[in-house]
């Protein structure tokens, strides 16, 4: 049973892809980022980014491809997902079963509804571990953890710029993310991040709807009757 609860929830939990958000969302790149004397500066796309970005709440529908190598297999998801500052995040997995992920920053539920099943956490132990919650207080500490630089050539393309974070220390859940911005409208359009297991998780975003009034009890979730309710441990 372990195994499998460790199958499904690297397939569907997407703690790492989250920052990609946090960063743009909470405001973590400063306008001092790169040098003049580049060509195309990488502040000035971080800055259309969080420029962007910068609204009351968003939503985008996605669809997610994760490739798990020890396994040797890929699994692919579609859903849609909601933001709410500062911290209200709801993961909703449509196909190819329905599944939802939802924190307001201080509680993350997982819920499988055609199991009756729901998991409640600490968000901080769910989504990462305590730099990744210090981020939510203070946005400056994270870039500190962080390079940012131009992906490969080959990665690059016509209608988007591409991007790659780089941990300066080790950290096992995610060793590279990288990220693929619109040219046109700097959304962020597509997210692949690495683990220390050579598993790699891509997720494409579409659809995005801004200032759209999310309500907060969006970001709550009240328990079914009845339903089986385990405790998530940390981490």
């Amino acid at each position: 049973m372990g195994n499998v609860f460790v199958s499904q929830r690297a397939r569907r939990q997407p703690g790492s892809l989250c920052v990609a958000f946090c960063l743009i969302w909470f405001g973590v790149f400063p306008h001092g980022l790169c040098a003049a004397s580049e060509p195309l500066p990488i502040c000035e796309i971080l800055e259309g980014i969080q420029h962007r970005y910068a609204a009351a709440d968003f939503e985008a529908d996605f669809v997610q491809e994760s490739h798990l190598k020890a396994m040797g297999m890929v699994d692919a998801a579609q859903g849609h997902v909601s933001f709410r500052p500062s911290t209200m995040m709801r993961w909703h997995y449509k196909t190819p079963e329905e599944y939802l992920i939802i924190t307001d920053g201080q509680t993350v539920w997982v819920y499988r509804p055609a199991e009756n099943q729901v998991m409640v956490g600490r968000a901080a132990d769910y989504f990462g571990d305590t730099k990744w919650t210090e981020f939510f207080t203070e946005p400056g500490a994270l870039l500190e953890d962080f390079v940012v630089q131009w992906a490969p050539a080959e990665a690059q393309a016509e209608d988007r710029f591409v991007l790659k974070l780089l941990p300066k220390k080790r950290r096992p859940n995610l060793v590279e993310m990288v990220l693929s911005i619109s040219k046109s409208t700097f959304d962020i359009i597509q997210s692949v991040t690495c683990n220390a297991f050579g598993d790699k998780t891509i997720i494409r975003f579409e659809g995005f709807r801004f200032n759209q009034g999310l309500d907060a009890s969006l970001f709550r979730f009240k328990v079914p009757k009845d339903a089986d309710v385990l405790q998530l441990e940390g981490n």
